[in-house]
């Protein structure tokens, strides 16, 4: 009895730590940083159109965007890295389903920043348990995108502030110029 008790509360304080279920991004079925690109083999539903170059990896479009029940979306693009993991899934989305999408990520993600919302440029970033989320669109646009970035991915291949660890040299300064010998 005293085993089953200590096993039960060893139980319940693990599941108390763990991260829930629904904080996990996995758009389209295919969970972030986890997924193998080589899953989604070729066919007329998914095309391969070409490297994404910044990964290492496959970018591949799917094609039967019906069959995911998401309105208003119209375009989706999963970008592989070297070791043919999930990195990036782009979803392009029709400007009417605006509310809707932002709805869901709200009620299911932990929002980070959000521009006001007369702003040129809007952009929205939320967090979930293996990677981030962004949502960007231009104010008179007639689409906006949803971006699935995988745990570490946004940083590693891209550093949109000025501050990197790395220190870049310093060019030198072109000698002067000497005048041509007569």
């Amino acid at each position: 009895m005293k085993k089953a008790f200590l096993f039960a509360a060893a139980l319940s304080a693990s599941l108390a730590y763990a991260e829930p279920p629904g904080n996990l991004a996995a758009p389209l079925g295919l969970e972030l940083g986890k997924t193998r690109c080589a899953r989604l083999t070729p066919g007329p539903n998914r095309v391969t159109t070409g490297k994404a170059q910044w990964a290492g990896g496959d970018a591949i479009e799917i094609r039967n965007l019906e069959r995911f029940n998401l309105p208003g979306l119209s375009r989706a693009i999963v970008n592989c890295d070297a070791q043919d993991t999930v990195a990036l899934i782009s979803l392009t989305f029709d400007r009417s389903a605006l509310e809707d999408v932002t709805g869901k990520l709200n009620a299911r993600y932990e929002s980070k920043r959000k521009t006001e919302a007369n702003a040129e440029n809007a952009y929205a970033e939320w967090a979930a348990a293996n990677g981030s989320l962004e949502l960007l669109y231009a104010r008179d646009g007639k689409q906006f995108t949803v971006a699935y970035w995988a745990k570490g991915a946004k940083a590693k291949y891209f550093a949109y502030s000025g501050t990197s660890s790395e220190k870049k040299p310093v060019p030198e300064a072109p000698a002067p110029k000497q005048p041509a010998p007569l």
